[in-house]
């Protein structure tokens, strides 16, 4: 089950929460921790850029420099082992993973190159910079994704 720190770190890496990186790449670091690389607290733009390309590679299984819509997929959480996964389920993971992929492959190659990846991240980064200083503090993380009932 992925917690809500490390559906953030998916946020700003990839694309919002449906999009987690595979295990293999991940740290035991999670949220702001995670791609905090100068520890002070706060996600810059370069540091989110580069925590772009990291999952970009770790996605890119193949190592070619570009994402295939196979790779695009084995990124995706997995469902519940516990729960059967209804045809309505399965049906709506597709859609969106196609329109994900159709979003973010912008020249119409039928793969992903990075610089592709990396401007379809930019506005998620952007959104998050409430404040457009370029970078993203834990209080904008908070207001992002906990619902004002649970801050504190």
């Amino acid at each position: 089950m992925h917690n809500r720190p490390t559906l953030l770190v998916s946020a700003v890496l990839s694309l919002g929460a449906a999009v987690t990186l595979p295990a293999s790449a991940q740290t035991d670091k999670t949220g702001l921790a995670a791609l905090d690389a100068n520890g002070d607290k706060m996600i810059s733009r370069q540091e989110a850029a580069n925590a772009q390309v990291e999952a970009f590679e770790a996605m890119d299984t193949d190592g070619d420099g570009a994402l295939t819509r196979s790779e695009l997929k084995a990124s995706q959480p997995p469902v519940s082992a516990d729960k059967k996964t209804s045809r309505a389920v399965e049906t709506a993971r597709a859609k969106a993973l196609n329109r994900r992929f159709a979003n973010l492959d912008a020249d119409g190659s039928g793969d992903i190159s990075l610089s592709e990846y990396q401007a379809g991240m930019t506005p998620y980064f952007d959104r998050l910079d409430t404040n457009g200083d370029g970078v993203i503090d834990g209080g904008e993380l908070r207001r992002a994704y906990m619902p004002d009932e649970d801050r504190p």
